[in-house]
């Protein structure tokens, strides 16, 4: 039975995020094809977040942000996040305190209204080409000098483990340390009980969670620091998790 209603509550939540995206669609629409730059960056920010607010409060969901006031609005941040399921998405946008960039693989192209959006704010990467990545990397990395904050799901891929966090990609860190950008770190959690990436069809309502940690300055760093890093990152994300139970 408990099966059956989350099934239920999936077709739901899909309802609704259709729904919402077609009422927020036309707004995207105008702000891509009439706005530029700042403005542009700002305002679809805050279309992002409502829609998210919208989704959450038809489909019986709630999002908590903690530990914004560590983020500075005015500074560029190479933001990293663990991955825990699609609705991951409005968590970010709803914890973000600026306009960011996220790193999408290829296949955000067909979801309805993301793929759109994505398109004029976001880098594609192919994950399975070598050239790809290294473009991506590079488009990230002008993003950055261009006064942008970036996001990257550190992971690479959602987690579907037993394991609190998979293993982390390198990118992030490159790209960390070769602009002296500090890396923001924003722990999720509980998004996958809202709808898992393990079980498909299943959804329910429920509260999810970001949690910002102090950011981690990469000012002297070189690639020779990784490691550590990767690790400082890994120790902040493993306390909020078991914090909250998830670890």
């Amino acid at each position: 039975m408990l099966r059956l209603l989350r099934n239920i509550f999936c077709f739901w939540l899909l309802l609704m995020f259709l729904f919402t995206g077609a009422l927020v669609f036309p707004f995207f629409w105008l702000s891509f094809k009439l706005l530029k730059g700042e403005r542009e960056a700002w305002t679809t920010l805050y279309i992002t977040k409502f829609w998210g607010f919208l989704l959450g409060l038809l489909a019986g969901h709630w999002i908590r942000i903690r530990g914004k006031e560590k983020i500075d609005p005015k500074e560029r941040y190479v933001m990293v996040s663990n991955h825990l399921s699609m609705m991951d998405i409005p968590v970010c946008a709803a914890a973000a305190p600026m306009p960011f960039s996220y790193l999408a693989k290829w296949g955000v192209r067909k979801i309805p209204v993301v793929g759109f959006v994505s398109h004029y704010r976001d880098v594609f990467v192919d994950r399975r080409s070598p050239e790809s990545r290294k473009a991506s990397m590079l488009k990230l990395q002008k993003y950055l000098e261009e006064q942008r904050s970036i996001h990257l799901f550190i992971e690479g891929t959602r987690n579907v483990s037993d394991e609190p966090l998979q293993a982390f990609h390198n990118g992030a860190f490159n790209l960390a340390v070769d602009s002296q950008q500090p890396i923001a770190v924003l722990t999720i959690i509980n998004t996958d009980k809202i709808l898992s990436s393990k079980n498909k069809f299943q959804a329910g309502p429920g509260l999810c969670w970001g949690v910002w940690s102090d950011p981690i300055s990469t000012q002297g760093k070189t690639r020779a620091d990784i490691p550590a890093l990767k690790e400082e990152v890994r120790q902040k994300m493993l306390a909020t998790l078991k914090e909250f139970g998830r670890a």
